[in-house]
């Protein structure tokens, strides 16, 4: 991760605030990024419990649902 990294939908209305979280929470902006709050180290080097980024949860597919039809031939 960079170390200048501003993500700007953090800044919108939408946006979760600092406080009234649990850790673990995770929350998706509309622009399709994830974020988890949970505990990380700073850019001084302190411990702090604040949004960072995170990949996204993966879905299972659903039973019988395929990308390509049976083989033919």
């Amino acid at each position: 991760m960079e170390s200048t990294f501003i993500h700007v939908c953090l800044k919108t209305d939408e946006a979760p605030t600092a406080t009234g979280h649990e850790v673990g929470d995770r929350w998706v902006c509309s622009c399709g990024d994830n974020f988890v709050y949970r505990e990380g180290f700073n850019r001084s080097g302190y411990p702090e419990v604040a949004w960072w980024p995170a990949p996204a949860i993966p879905q299972p597919r659903r039973a019988g649902i395929r990308l390509f039809g049976p083989r033919k031939g």
